[in-house]
């Protein structure tokens, strides 16, 4: 079997090893006790979600195995970790609205919801529906103009945007390929979170 990997994919584990050899820096300069103080401990944090942006998209493809949890969680778990979110006050990219009426239903404050209600990027709807005609590609790429503009003109220095998928649901998984793209579009690393299923969460 011979498995080739795209330029984006080979950039994206590049980027990887960069933010493992800073965090090994930042490491370093923490001996012997390895205790990070509050500017250390921001910008721990920040590497990490880098790295997880640039790789849990490859994990997503290319793993079978769910590498954050030997077994599902419990309904519980789920509800209680995405409200834990809502004091983080973050944009939360979904893919329908669906998911962001669970949301609504568990507190979230809907104006920082923001639903793409498919993939971002309008040639990518060809891997969902190959036989979709011109003159349909031609009305998703204006809805998808239309968000990409909204997501560009909103001030992401102050902002942070959290992305939550389904794993087996395919345009989660195209918009977790993108995530990639749409980070550079607005200029801003963008957070994931995995769920098993939207039905695990329902109240």
């Amino acid at each position: 079997m011979i498995l080739k990997i795209n330029s984006k994919e080979v950039q994206s584990l590049l980027e990887a090893i960069d933010t493992l050899l800073e965090i090994k820096i930042l490491i370093r300069n923490c001996v012997p006790n390895f205790e990070l103080n509050g500017n250390q401990l921001n910008l721990f944090t920040s590497l990490l979600n880098t790295l997880e942006s640039k790789l849990q998209p490859l994990f997503a493809k290319y793993l079978q195995v769910d590498l954050y949890s030997n077994s599902k969680k419990s309904k519980e778990e789920y509800i209680l970790e995405l409200k834990n979110l809502i004091k983080e006050n973050k944009y939360i990219l979904l893919s329908a609205n669906h998911s962001k009426k669970i949301l609504k239903n568990l507190g979230f404050d809907p104006r920082n919801l923001i639903v793409s209600g498919g993939p971002l990027i309008y040639n990518d709807y060809s891997k969902i529906n190959p036989t979709l005609s011109g003159i349909a590609l031609q009305g998703i790429k204006k809805k998808c103009d239309r968000l990409i503009s909204q997501l560009m003109n909103m001030d992401w220095k102050n902002l942070d945007l959290l992305y939550i998928y389904e794993k087996n649901n395919k345009a989660d998984m195209i918009i977790l390929e993108e995530i990639e793209e749409i980070e550079s579009i607005i200029g801003k690393n963008i957070e994931v979170l995995k769920i098993h299923s939207w039905k695990d969460i329902e109240i």
